[in-house]
């Protein structure tokens, strides 16, 4: 498949292990290549970024399911800081994002609402979720972090 630089010989052996198929490791190697200078990336880390797209790329097709892991986007723009967890770091009241991602695609699951859809219903569960009290609450930090960022 990939028989040119060692280094990617050697990516390609360790996603093989992890039980990576061949279309995946293609996709995921081909993917990062536009943007990284391989030779001076270490194989392990350029794993690591590699896995995690084919993680996400995974994911996309369990969105609506309950087979769905956290991993891939599916809510609306306007929840996006939150979801995607550029507001709280790595998770938020002692919740990891995966985890919060998964609770809130479960419950707009079970109350049947549009997974990216922004209605009341909507602001409610995720202020649930995060440990908000209210929307405006939410529209606060969302200005502020679109403030910072200039």
């Amino acid at each position: 498949m990939f028989l040119g630089h060692p280094k990617l010989r050697g990516l390609v052996l360790v996603l093989k292990e992890r039980g990576y198929t061949p279309e995946e490791i293609k996709y995921g190697i081909s993917f990062w290549r536009k943007d990284r200078d391989f030779n001076t990336t270490e194989v392990f880390k350029f794993a690591k970024w590699t896995e995690e797209y084919i993680k996400l790329k995974r994911d996309e097709c369990y969105i609506g399911t309950d087979l769905y892991h956290g991993d891939a986007y599916f809510w609306h723009r306007r929840y996006r800081w939150w979801m995607r967890g550029d507001a709280h770091g790595n998770g938020y009241r002692g919740i990891p994002i995966r985890r919060a991602r998964k609770l809130i695609h479960q419950k707009f699951l079970d109350e049947n609402l549009v997974l990216h859809g922004e209605t009341q219903r909507h602001d409610e569960i995720i202020n649930s979720v995060f440990g908000l009290d209210e929307m405006d609450e939410y529209k606060q930090k969302v200005e502020e972090i679109e403030g910072a960022q200039g």
